[in-house]
């Protein structure tokens, strides 16, 4: 499923960038997107079938579920192949067993700043095509093209908001405000992981000084200890020569 995810990516943008297609070709790229409409659907159902909560897995696949349902949707299906969400799925699906839910939520956390541009690349893509196929039919539209929808996307994504572009349909708004919570999310994943990654490097650099500190304190102890036993040893044999001197002299009477 995630090479479908990344096959719908062109499906999707080719007509977009692309107006003039010829005929065979937008004909070709509709069945493509069909047939993974189709595997997308043979998914969900199949999982359903194999639940053994079936309303539990309805209730915890929202997203896959309307993926499938709603036609307008199906730009969301980038999103698929995001490995952040994916992940995310991941440790959702794992919930039952503790342990695996904080190995999947660690796993997240640590890769979550490689993860989240992609996603939000994606996001904007996914989004810019939802808002363009909702307008397009609009008289009143004043995004026209897949180049201002995309220029919307991401003045919208980054809270810039110009206003120069803007939806007037209904989908449209409702796709804008899903972008701008996405939006801020994805804003405060970046900031966290941020955030995480320089605290993680202070730790290893403290522990890193402290091994150093540590290595170089055994090494002194290491030097005092020998000069010490080498201070013994001159001593010892300091002593076994001032022995036979010492009983030279003593008196004659004194054994």
């Amino acid at each position: 499923m995630l090479a479908l995810s990344l096959l719908i990516v062109p499906v999707l943008l080719l007509p977009l960038a692309w107006p003039s297609m010829p005929a065979p070709g937008r004909t070709a790229l509709d069945a493509i997107d069909a047939g993974i409409w189709v595997a997308f659907a043979a998914e969900y159902l199949t999982l359903l079938v194999l639940a053994p909560l079936r309303r539990e897995y309805v209730r915890t696949h929202l997203i896959e579920l309307a993926l499938v349902v709603l036609p307008m949707l199906r730009p969301l299906r980038i999103l698929r192949s995001a490995p952040a969400l994916r992940l995310v799925s991941a440790g959702r699906a794992v919930a039952g067993g503790a342990s695996a839910a904080r190995l999947s939520r660690r796993h997240l956390a640590r890769s979550a700043g490689l993860y989240a541009p992609g996603a939000a690349a994606l996001l904007v893509l996914a989004a810019a095509a939802v808002v363009r196929g909702a307008e397009q039919g609009d008289p009143h539209a004043n995004i026209t093209g897949y180049g201002d929808a995309l220029w919307w996307a991401i003045t919208t994504v980054t809270g810039v908001g110009y206003g120069d572009r803007y939806p007037v349909t209904a989908p449209g708004r409702v796709a804008a405000a899903a972008l701008m919570l996405l939006g801020l999310a994805l804003l405060g994943v970046i900031t966290a992981s941020l955030a995480a990654a320089f605290t993680r490097w202070a730790t290893e650099a403290e522990q890193q000084a402290d091994e150093l500190r540590e290595a170089a304190e055994a090494a002194t102890l290491t030097a005092v200890l020998g000069e010490l036993g080498a201070l013994r040893a001159e001593v010892a044999v300091l002593r076994e020569v001032q022995a036979p001197r010492d009983t030279s002299t003593e008196p004659p009477g004194s054994r």
